[in-house]
């Protein structure tokens, strides 16, 4: 470790301490590749008294918060008058190397959020397989011919660096706290040096041995949240229950009205003039996931109409006036997305055979999670066989949920707790992915203060729920005309 410039303004601004961390690419072959990357140290103006650092983990995977204040800031304001450490993970985008894939921004179903060509390039899913699973390949080429060992960017391996981080900084133990995938790499933290941490907190968690599972799994549990939505609106509003009277089918019949006559949207592509976008049944799957925290007041009157043959909606819904020809993802270095999700799976990697099938059975897993692409991403990581095991850990744990994410929602702490027993959690009224507001951080701060007392979750509530629009089919349309 060495004292360095810091890398970003942001972290100057807030008057950070930094530092560079150099390690071997392979914990194993100490005289191999070497790899580096940057440490942040935030000190409180009044620290609290004994309170040993927060060490933050970021999410995406790779997603850089070096560079954003405003986030910085947030977690400054969760944790309290407390050290916050932070940094970017082997492979991140200030790190050295970095795992850069830019050309597969165009075709993510992560990071051309909506209208990736995994939803929208065509109405024949094994076309749209290959586009995404070419730029996979290429990705996974690129960084080999660079000398890049990319079955060490996973959570083990991160893991040990966070460790070695920690002693050269001096401090016997830590608290923690992950964010989205993030927290599935600080879950692994405690799995493999259990003795380093005090307390965990786990950030709308995506959880290692829980993603791994097959993708169709996770999306149909995922889709239970739509209904799950249409099924408040029911309980809670007469006319939406007359509204939709079925509402337990609604979705799914919505779903196949996209599948008898798709969305199509055309939009200027630059250089190449007009370009047609196709939105099925799947695309509304995938859609729905990335934005059900704005659309779910709106969602019971939308699938409604779509049902109906009313498809006014879906230009708004689509955000087909957003759409961007040329599609970055600037705060991520994409091979590192890559390899940490591919090389997390070890030998849970599915074949190309098993993700044909599973795309073949469900086409919107094409959009939806990620481990289906590690078929074509060349290796498995390099991880114990015990990696995507449960944790198994007395360490006091708090988990927040947003109710409105159907990424991670409260079934991933139901899970957890059966080997973390100390784990509690919460959920997020009205709140999607990485949920802000005033209860997040007053819990997060007495849970610090005391792991192991319940934390007083009454402000769970504190955002109220929009109000749901309820206009029986055809209403949207003609308003509109």
């Amino acid at each position: 470790m060495e004292n360095t410039q810091c890398p970003t303004e942001a972290l100057e601004a807030l008057g950070a301490t930094c530092h560079t961390f150099h390690a071997p690419e392979n914990w194993q072959e100490p005289n191999g590749n070497r790899v580096s990357m940057p440490v942040a140290v935030i000190e409180p103006e009044t620290p609290a008294d004994e309170a040993p650092p927060v060490f933050f983990f970021p999410g995406g995977p790779g997603y850089s918060s070096l560079d954003n204040r405003d986030y910085l800031e947030q977690l400054l304001e969760d944790i309290g008058e407390r050290t916050l450490v932070t940094m970017d993970h082997r492979g991140f985008t200030h790190a050295e190397p970095a795992l850069e894939c830019p050309d597969y921004a165009a075709v993510s179903p992560y990071h051309n959020i909506i209208h990736t060509p995994a939803i929208t390039a065509s109405l024949e899913p094994m076309e749209r397989l290959h586009l995404i699973t070419a730029e996979v390949q290429g990705c996974y080429r690129k960084l080999i011919d660079e000398g890049i060992d990319v079955s060490q960017y996973n959570a083990h391996a991160v893991s040990r660096d966070v460790d070695e981080i920690r002693q050269l900084l001096g401090y016997e133990r830590i608290d923690a706290f992950g964010s989205s995938t993030g927290s599935g790499t600080l879950a692994s933290f405690i799995q493999y040096h259990p003795e380093s941490i005090r307390a965990a907190v786990f950030g709308w968690p995506w959880f290692n041995h829980l993603r791994n599972r097959p993708p169709v799994d996770e999306l149909y549990i995922a889709k239970q949240t739509f209904t799950d939505v249409l099924a408040l609106c029911a309980a809670e509003d007469e006319a939406c229950r007359d509204m939709l009277p079925n509402w337990m089918q609604a979705f799914d019949r919505a779903r196949r009205a996209l599948d008898s006559r798709p969305f199509v949207a055309h939009v200027e592509h630059g250089v190449e003039g007009e370009k047609a976008l196709y939105f099925d049944g799947a695309a509304l799957v995938d859609t729905l996931y990335l934005t059900l925290a704005s659309d779910y007041a709106e969602l019971p009157s939308l699938v409604a109409d779509v049902e109906a043959g009313d498809y006014s909606r879906l230009a708004e819904f689509f955000r087909i006036e957003d759409y961007d020809p040329e599609p970055e993802a600037p705060a991520y270095a994409l091979g590192y997305f890559l390899a940490h999700v591919c090389s997390d799976m070890g030998s849970n990697r599915p074949s190309q055979d098993d993700s044909i099938a599973a795309v073949q059975r469900e086409p919107a897993v094409l959009g939806f999670e990620p481990p289906w692409l590690c078929a074509w991403w060349g290796e498995d990581g390099d991880v114990p066989a015990e990696h995507n095991d449960p944790p198994i850990s007395d360490t006091p744990a708090l988990s927040i949920h947003g109710q409105m994410d159907p990424c991670c929602g409260t079934r991933w702490s139901q899970h957890l707790q059966l080997t973390m027993p100390n784990l509690q959690y919460v959920e997020m009224q009205a709140l999607g992915h990485n949920p802000v507001n005033e209860c997040r951080s007053t819990m997060i701060q007495a849970f610090l203060d005391d792991p192991y007392h319940p934390v007083d979750a009454s402000c769970r509530n504190e955002v109220e729920r929009e109000p749901w629009v309820i206009e029986p089919p055809g209403v949207a349309a003609a308003e509109r005309s």
